[in-house]
């Protein structure tokens, strides 16, 4: 999912940002959320860490997690851990506190925005006649193309993901909520999944540009895009590259398209299932980013979407990945803390995913010279990154 959390910044346009709020009702009900979980993440989490890795499992299970050659596997080990974490009372009530806040976002947030929704519809029809007014002066523009006969993959179609009811074509006006509700209020303050108490998603997105190795890149790709928080860092980075981005929902392709248009930055949007067929051309592309994409695929799905992002890639082309670390790299509380997502936040794959490699995912592929590395706290994000050789391999010169 993604989504802009600062859409009064300096580089909205004048009277681009809404000149009303939401009423003090709905703003508190989302700031007592934000509160909570900074208290949770930032006071009880850490309590609850020092609890495990001073005990006697705990300790015993941290050791076998950091040897070399472990006694147990990583599921046997994480199972393990989340037993004993589960045996100490402040473990559970920050669980409880990260739950009540991932149901009540939506709970609190949704009536938040209905009470402004004439507000909001007004807004966003204002902002589109300003856009046409630009388009019709000659600035550059963007595409927008939807696919309505696009087959919706199963495991996309059944999930409500992250608690949002209906999923992330359930309510219109989600990306509302999360410009001007849940974003600012509550994610802007991190401490949930795999962001850090603190951490500012947005720059974030930034520093994950900037792992590009070239200095400038003609055109830039993003499957699973969501709407167009990323590729907005990747024009701030790279403003003369072309950008597309492919998702397969049609709601959050729509709201990219508003927003890129508001921010003043071209980009092409398309409705696609890039694990099957991005529908690009073969090497047509320099660079590819993804960004908190390849935990919300199963495994099949990501290595599928990887070799074809390998197909539309030029060779000497660069790919850039961005998602939660592997449970390898984090400590084996925080692997209790990841894995919890999976069972408690509606994010089927994460442990799945965690447990996997991108790093041979992309090998698989064909990509060479991979490597991987965290950016920030808690090891968030881990970038793995890689290129597709000069020339070509035998396996691929002779399918």
């Amino acid at each position: 999912m993604t989504f802009l959390t600062r859409l009064d910044d300096g580089s909205l346009k004048q009277g681009h940002a809404p000149s009303f709020a939401l009423s003090q009702r709905g703003r508190a009900g989302l700031e007592i959320l934000g509160a909570i979980q900074t208290f949770s993440s930032g006071t009880l989490r850490p309590v609850a860490a020092a609890t495990f890795a001073t005990s006697p499992q705990g300790e015993a299970l941290s050791a076998d997690h950091a040897a070399e050659h472990p006694a147990l596997s990583q599921r046997e080990r994480i199972a393990k851990a989340r037993t004993v974490c589960e045996d100490d009372p402040v473990y559970r009530l920050e669980r409880f506190f990260q739950r009540y806040v991932a149901e009540e976002n939506f709970n609190r947030g949704i009536p938040a925005i209905e009470e402004r929704r004439a507000q909001f519809l007004a807004y966003d029809a204002a902002m589109e006649n300003a856009a046409g007014e630009a388009g019709d002066a000659g600035a550059e523009t963007g595409s927008l193309t939807l696919d309505e006969g696009l087959e919706i993959p199963r495991y996309y179609a059944r999930v409500e993901w992250h608690l949002e009811p209906g999923g992330w074509d359930g309510y219109d006006l989600y990306g509302a909520l999360f410009a001007f509700g849940v974003g600012p209020y509550v994610f802007s303050k991190g401490g949930y999944a795999a962001v850090g108490i603190g951490d500012d998603i947005v720059n974030q997105r930034v520093k994950t540009i900037a792992q590009f190795p070239k200095d400038s890149y003609a055109r830039i790709y993003e499957p699973g895009c969501g709407g167009v928080s990323t590729l907005k860092a990747v024009h701030g980075r790279f403003p003369e590259a072309e950008l597309t981005g492919a998702d397969l929902s049609p709601l959050l392709l729509e709201n990219g398209a508003r927003m890129a248009r508001r921010f003043g930055f071209p980009v092409h949007l398309k409705q696609a299932d890039c694990a099957k067929a991005s529908g690009e051309a073969d090497a047509s592309y320099d660079g590819v980013i993804t960004y908190a994409l390849h935990h919300e695929l199963p495994p099949k799905a990501n290595r599928a979407l990887l070799a074809e992002m390998f197909r539309i890639l030029k060779p000497g082309a660069d790919i850039v990945l961005a998602d939660p670390p592997p449970f390898r790299a984090v400590s084996m509380f925080h692997a209790v803390i990841l894995d919890w997502d999976t069972h408690h936040r509606e994010e089927p794959f994460f442990s799945a995913v965690l447990h996997e490699s991108l790093e041979a995912m992309l090998a698989e592929a064909g990509f060479t010279q991979i490597e991987s590395y965290p950016l920030g706290q808690d090891q968030y994000p881990w970038i793995t990154r890689a290129r597709k050789p000069d020339t070509p391999s035998h396996q691929e010169a002779t399918r």
